[in-house]
């Protein structure tokens, strides 16, 4: 017998008549859409998936409600990602975006968490950074959010993609365009500006006006400025303060330490091995308290990975530490409270506590969202057109 994924989506622009209504009305959808599989004998299915998402007509765009970036936190070991036909070798403590969809490689030894969220708010190219073990517990923090179906990464975490060392930019004249384009290629250039200036053909007075009237820097304050956005980025990948300013062109690390200061307001330390792109990430931002309420129609089920929460019901309170397992009976005022640096996560209804960890949460979510195969895929889009141009009628 085939599995075949189900996946229904509805859209409306304004969520009426409430929540009673709206469950109603998915349910109804999800009941007469069984019924047209059944007829086709399609009994079984590997992934079982239905969202109604209500849409404000003004408040978001297509993009931002179907993303398909990337978004993943190695938190132990080596993995390998591909994504079209570029590879990162990703090591413990590296965070990768990715505009597109990430496939992580079968031979991989780390353990990688696909953080999903509907909206990532993060744009430009594909791009890694290291934060280092001290950020394990915020990112599994933001994994077990995914998890549990919010919809927008945290913006503490979308931050870190900001490029807080803006890169120079570059003049509008030709002929400074030209002398800046060599400095973009090569930091470490020492050509002085009466060379450039005789390079081109103008006086080193001409050019030096082109670079301040249109950047706003003088030529040697735009090397320099340029000088500490590419040191920034080598910072971030564990070089040393030393080899950096050797790389960039600086004659000693005190030349370095001086211009970061001037264009930065940090020294080069704050940089290293908490590097964000283009500024330093620092210490992680403390994991907040959270709740999850019992859902109308189905149970939830919740592992304790690390910290402490309380489980809360009209007359009974149970408190719960690392390694606990609960279920929030569906329909019930059962609620929990999990404790500020601590970490839960949505778990299938039936999974025992016993051998539970992180990378067995990793393998089953892995699971849930597994590729079809091309037969399948193809088969599926067969019945999906069936079930598109099939009328339903749904019942209220």
């Amino acid at each position: 017998m085939r599995h075949y994924l189900l996946g229904i989506r509805f859209f409306w622009q304004t969520p009426e008549g409430g929540v009673e209504k709206q469950n109603a009305f998915k349910n109804a959808l999800l009941n007469e859409s069984l019924a047209i599989l059944r007829m086709r004998n399609v009994t079984s299915f590997r992934r079982y998936e239905v969202s109604v998402t209500y849409i404000d007509e003004f408040a978001c765009s297509e993009d931002e409600i179907m993303s398909s970036a990337s978004l993943l936190w190695c938190h132990s070991g080596v993995s390998t990602v591909r994504f079209g036909e570029r590879i990162f070798t990703l090591v413990a403590g590296d965070l990768l975006f990715a505009p597109e969809e990430v496939q992580v490689t079968d031979d991989s030894q780390g353990l990688v968490l696909d953080i999903r969220f509907d909206v990532l708010n993060i744009v430009g190219p594909a791009r890694r950074i290291h934060l280092g073990h001290i950020w394990n517990d915020r990112l599994t923090f933001e994994y077990s959010r995914s998890l549990l179906g919010k919809g927008t990464l945290s913006p503490d975490i979308a931050k870190l993609f900001t490029d807080r060392v803006p890169t120079p930019p570059l003049p509008a004249p030709r002929k400074a365009r030209a002398v800046a384009q060599i400095l973009v290629s090569n930091p470490a250039d020492q050509t002085s500006l009466e060379e450039f200036a005789e390079m081109q053909g103008v006086s080193a007075r001409t050019l030096q006006r082109q670079f301040l009237k249109s950047t706003g820097y003088s030529f040697s304050e735009w090397r320099a400025a340029q000088r500490v956005c590419v040191a920034a980025s080598l910072l971030a990948h564990d070089f040393s303060i030393s080899v950096v300013a050797s790389l960039v062109g600086f004659a000693a690390t005190s030349s370095l330490t001086r211009a970061f200061r001037r264009h930065t307001g940090s020294t080069p330390s704050t940089f290293s091995s908490g590097q964000i792109g283009m500024g330093a990430a620092g210490q992680p931002p403390r994991i907040p308290a959270t709740t999850t309420f019992a859902e109308a129609h189905q149970d939830q089920q919740l592992w304790i990975y690390s910290g402490t929460a309380t489980v809360t019901t009209p007359g009974y309170c149970r408190f719960m530490g690392q390694g606990d397992m609960v279920t929030i009976p569906a329909g019930t005022q059962t609620r929990i409270d999990v404790a500020a640096g601590s970490i839960a996560f949505p778990v299938p209804v039936g999974l025992d506590e016993w051998g539970m960890d992180l990378a067995r949460v990793v393998a089953v979510n892995n699971q849930q969202q597994k590729a079809l195969t091309a037969l399948e895929q193809s088969e599926w889009s067969q019945l999906s057109e069936e079930l598109l141009n099939t009328p339903i009628p749904v019942k209220m």
